[in-house]
């Protein structure tokens, strides 16, 4: 008889300790898993940088291309306008192609003057044909553009 009372004495104290120390250990549980959340950082994304535009897709950014609407790899300006030979036919730089320009041209056909070619490669050029019909595609316009003088005269 006593080993039955001892027994159920001792069977009583285990439930009503384990009824104490179950929600004690859920909430420590739970403290762990909550901290170990917070201490690990999450990984952010490094944000991808945005390419500068490029309209005529000649691999200089339009701010930077002295003629944005045509491709010229080699930058070439031999007038030294800040617009680009592939597209500044404007040779007394007056902001429009016309006559005085066409006279010019003629008078460079067939020989070196870098200023009147307007297909690359610039240097060593001989004034033709190719160039005569970016000549013809200028004209009574503006020269340009070039995203590096936005605005002016020169090439707008």
């Amino acid at each position: 008889m006593k080993r039955t009372i001892f027994f159920a004495s001792w069977t009583r104290c285990f439930v009503v300790l384990v009824g104490l120390l179950l929600p004690l250990a859920g909430a420590l549980l739970f403290a762990l898993v909550a901290a170990a959340q917070v201490a690990t950082p999450t990984p952010t994304a490094t944000p991808t940088p945005t390419p500068a535009p490029d309209f005529d897709g000649d691999g200089i950014a339009d701010v930077q291309d002295n003629c944005s609407d045509h491709i010229n790899v080699a930058q070439d300006d031999t007038d030294a306008d800040a617009c680009g030979n592939v597209c500044d036919a404007d040779y007394d730089d007056s902001g429009v192609v016309g006559f005085p320009d066409f006279l010019e041209f003629l008078l460079a056909w067939q020989t070196n003057d870098e200023e009147k070619c307007h297909v690359e490669p610039i240097p060593g050029c001989v004034v033709g044909f190719a160039d005569w019909s970016v000549f013809v595609a200028n004209w009574a316009g503006v020269p340009g553009p070039s995203g590096t003088t936005p605005g002016t005269t020169a090439c707008p």
